[in-house]
């Protein structure tokens, strides 16, 4: 029997496990993206406002330096959609940490490739 793991639970997994990294990740919550469900349509309604951003990440933070964290979660062998590939370019690029993970050691494995980084500057500003 093969058991499917929920993108939810890998949420909640990596939310809580940033929850222990407040001295990296001082803030960070879950992105509710869904739109509204129309019960008698039986869809989701999409936002007709014209600042809607699509392809926001599921979990968004902001590390200790003030730089944006951008995590869109995908379970094993998702794939992000044009949207999200474009959003989270666009925050590397600008100096965001953002990324794609499908797994709480994913995470850790970001966040240490920054985490040196983070201390030494902390440190110069004491």
């Amino acid at each position: 029997m093969t058991v499917t793991v929920k993108e939810k639970d890998i949420e909640n997994a990596i939310l809580a496990y940033l929850a222990t990294r407040r001295d990296l990740v001082p803030l960070a919550w879950k992105n509710q993206s869904v739109g509204v469900f129309d019960p008698v349509k039986k869809v989701y309604r999409k936002s007709h406002n014209k600042y809607h951003l699509n392809g926001v990440p599921d979990i968004l933070g902001v590390l200790a330096d003030g730089r944006l964290l951008a995590i869109e979660v995908k379970r094993p062998g998702g794939r992000l959609s044009e949207f999200q590939k474009s959003f989270l370019g666009i925050a590397s690029k600008t100096g965001a940490i953002a990324f794609k993970a499908s797994s709480v050691q994913e995470v850790c494995e970001e966040l240490a490739k920054v985490a040196f980084c983070l201390s030494a500057k902390l440190d110069e500003m004491l």
